[in-house]
């Protein structure tokens, strides 16, 4: 699995929301900017990961609309196969009924 810069930022916030807040227990910073810190901290970490999410997304869907375009493509191919299939068919009843009629 390899790592991507925003799987490393989000890590890095979320670690330091930690830090933050284990820092907050021992009485160093003053709580309205502790909770703004660690607020903004969760927040951008959380639109990183719904960014991943939805880029995850627009993957699948470009997958898919290219596997529809491949069904189509064998569909057409079916179709013109039995197309051929049909036309084969008529030719050789068209010279069976001639070898009748040059047999009889």
């Amino acid at each position: 699995m390899k790592f991507k810069a925003d799987d490393i930022v989000i890590w890095v916030l979320l670690l330091a929301s930690v830090a933050i807040l284990l820092w907050l227990l021992k009485g160093s910073p003053t709580l309205e900017s502790a909770l703004l810190t660690i607020g903004l901290f969760i927040i951008s970490s959380e639109f990183l990961l719904w960014r991943k999410y939805f880029d995850v997304g627009k993957n699948t869907a470009v997958a898919f609309v290219k596997i529809k375009n491949d069904i189509g493509n064998v569909r057409n191919d079916i179709s013109n196969l039995i197309t051929g299939q049909r036309e084969m068919g008529k030719k050789l009843n068209k010279i069976e009924k001639l070898i009748r009629l040059q047999s009889s």
